[in-house]
């Protein structure tokens, strides 16, 4: 019996520390005086005080918070009346119900938020055409156009906790025993008495854990938020999701902790109240008596009052913001590019000199962007896609053109980066940063340099090659290896890169395939070699000097990402006045040393060596600056993305899916 006993316990122990060591260390390392996740750099507290003052982070805390009291609070109410309602029917009715109620638990989380998106775009669609239409007809009430935006992202959260609770308080009311409520209503009490005196508190547990189940799936949610929030709000999880294509900025790890923290204590003050009541519930000797001429304790009125109150008081409040959020600032810029893509100072100096305010998302991969407009959940102004892709927007009438009178700063762009194949008439676009794709590998975990994308498929390495999470990108080595052109359309050469990959695999040859965990990899030396884009590189490299970069002597692509303007943008003024801001001299020189990518601005590229004199006190590394910034003799040896044709791109998902990524 000991012997079982200690396995247990070891067991339990073994449990909670697969559960609880991740949280532990994302603990440790938000006190990490590093940015990486992986390296320790000594105990810190300024990753809390920046955390504070990163604008994308905070207002993402923000609205989750918001969100997740309010629609639990609603979902609470709505919830646990629906359940009495039940309760109160014939039992058939009460468990088809219960059947219907369990159906968007059961959902997928992917089909519920796509469901709710076509219905907010089908619904808003209608009404803007009607509210259009109506407004042209007579001049006494203007009806106003609606978009996604905060009240669709409240009521999709409202939506998917109410069967929550439902689920919660239900088991409670079974539990009761009927006759309580008939012997108070019998001995003079009116139904509401009988509510608060009888039912609430034999449900108050099933209510008190519905509602800590509704707000944590309110915190946690992405999926549905994603394709709910529209432009102008943002939560904390599509906030670090938006990151994935760099790294998880530090202070993800702050808030993180602080939430898990904030979580923890309400639970043990739960916990703890709940163990006082049925305390008390013990030493009870019996129930109450209600007589005809029963008065509520004035403890308990005043306590139902404030409880009321707070609903009512939350509910005023929610509307307030609501209205506020989709009323504020007359001049507003839709923006949506990547994470950790730009020093979050310009957007404030931006707010500042033009009194626009800036609704600024991130994305994690172009796909994702891509599939975010096709949807029609996203009226973003601003885009910044990557050359391809811009292509793709173009030939799919995406965008729209661009008047340069008004975006004055694009004279200042290097003439390398016009004209470019993605945008041969330089209508759409104004390039934002360019770099190179390359392999990154320790210096220390390989035997010679590194010249050739052989090292990505070579088993020699097995086990410490990590490869890019990417379709365009894995493949375009796989066919640069081979001697093919990275555009090719040629399906038999594809099909050959893909083998390349596939036997790789199966070889095990990689670690997996990452995007942002690649960080954590190369930082941390628990990977040799894999393929990254240089800017990155730059910054892995403050963490771990071990790593170098090269660019294949096969070739490799080089990038531009650019900033469009979307056809059916909102503010289109304000996106020319966005655009020529960050096109500017100084913003190209804040974001060449926030970012670590090259800009297009030739006053810029001029003039960074001495901006980062200026700034450090160092001279900066010509090596890094060739890094960042790749000379005319290396882009030769590089090639642009261009948009496949559909059958090509639905080839390299075929095979994409095929490789089991």
């Amino acid at each position: 019996m000991k012997k079982n006993s200690t396995l247990n316990r070891l067991l339990v122990v073994l449990v909670f520390l697969f559960l609880y060591t991740p949280i532990l260390l994302l603990i440790v390392f938000s006190f990490n005086a590093g940015d990486s996740s992986i390296v320790w750099k000594g105990f810190s507290l300024d990753w809390y005080g920046k955390l504070f003052n990163n604008r994308l982070i905070m207002q993402s805390v923000y609205t989750t918070l918001l969100v997740s009291f309010l629609a639990t609070a609603i979902a609470t109410l709505a919830g646990t009346f629906a359940a009495i309602g039940f309760y109160a029917m014939r039992r058939r009715t009460r468990n088809l119900l219960n059947t219907v109620n369990n159906i968007p638990m059961m959902n997928a989380d992917i089909v519920t938020g796509v469901a709710m998106c076509l219905l907010f775009v089908a619904f808003f669609n209608y009404w803007n055409d009607f509210a259009a239409w109506f407004n042209t007809m007579q001049r006494f009430v203007e009806l106003p156009m609606l978009y996604m935006g905060f009240g669709t992202l409240l009521i999709a959260h409202i939506t998917f906790n109410i069967p929550y609770v439902i689920l919660s308080v239900s088991p409670k009311l079974r539990q009761m025993d009927k006759n309580l409520v008939d012997a108070a209503m019998d001995l003079g009490c009116t139904w509401m008495q009988a509510f608060w005196k009888v039912i609430l508190p034999e449900i108050k547990p099933g209510i008190v854990s519905g509602a800590l189940t509704a707000f944590t799936m309110s915190i946690d949610d992405f999926i549905i938020s994603y394709f709910t929030a529209g432009t102008s709000s943002s939560t904390l999880a599509m906030t670090i999701y938006g990151m994935t294509k760099k790294r998880v900025s530090p202070e993800v790890n702050a808030i993180s902790t602080l939430l898990f923290l904030t979580v923890l204590m309400l639970l043990v003050i739960v916990n703890v109240r709940e163990a006082k009541a049925e305390e008390r519930k013990a030493r009870s000797a019996s129930l109450p008596v209600y007589g005809a001429d029963y008065q509520p304790p004035k403890k308990s009125v005043v306590l139902a009052k404030k409880a009321a109150t707070g609903v009512l008081v939350c509910l005023v409040i929610g509307g307030m913001l609501v209205i506020r959020h989709s009323a504020k600032a007359e001049r507003v810029v839709n923006v949506c590019s990547w994470g950790e893509y730009i020093d979050e100072s310009l957007i404030e100096q931006f707010e500042a000199q033009t009194g626009i305010t800036v609704n600024y998302q991130t994305v994690s991969d172009n796909e994702t962007l891509y599939s975010q407009l096709k949807t029609g959940g996203a009226d973003f102004d601003v885009v910044v896609p990557s050359d391809y892709m811009v292509a793709r927007l173009i030939a799919e009438d995406m965008l729209a053109e661009i008047d340069y009178s008004n975006v004055p700063n694009f004279d200042l762009i290097d003439q390398r980066f016009k004209n470019l194949s993605y945008d041969p008439e330089n209508k759409y676009t104004v390039p934002y940063t360019w770099g190179t794709v390359g392999i990154i590998y320790n210096t220390t975990m390989v035997d010679e340099p590194i010249t050739s994308w052989s090292a990505m498929f070579d088993p020699k390495y097995a086990g410490e090659v990590v490869m890019i999470r990417n379709s365009r990108d894995a493949l375009a080595a796989g066919l640069l290896y081979l001697g093919y052109d990275v555009n090719t359309t040629d399906t038999a050469q594809i099909q050959e890169a893909y083998q390349l990959l596939a036997d790789a695999k199966a070889q095990g040859v990689y670690q997996g395939f990452y995007m942002d965990e690649i960080f954590q990899k190369m930082e941390g030396g628990n990977a040799a070699i894999t393929m990254y884009y240089a800017g990155d590189y730059l910054s892995m490299l403050e963490n771990n000097p071990d790593l170098a970069f090269v660019v294949p002597e096969e070739g490799s692509n080089w990038f531009v990402d650019a900033m469009c303007i979307l056809k059916d943008a909102r503010n289109k003024t304000e996106a020319e006045e966005w655009i020529n801001f960050i096109a500017s001299t100084d913003c190209n020189l804040a974001n060449m040393d926030y970012i670590w990518y090259a800009s297009p601005n030739a006053e810029a590229l001029e003039q960074y060596p001495d901006y980062y004199l200026e700034t450090y006190e160092e001279e900066l590394d010509p090596g890094i600056y060739e890094i960042m910034a790749a000379p005319e003799e290396t882009l030769e040896r590089c090639t642009l993305y261009r948009n496949l044709p559909a059958e090509i791109l639905k080839l390299y998902n075929d095979l994409w899916t095929k490789l089991g990524i």
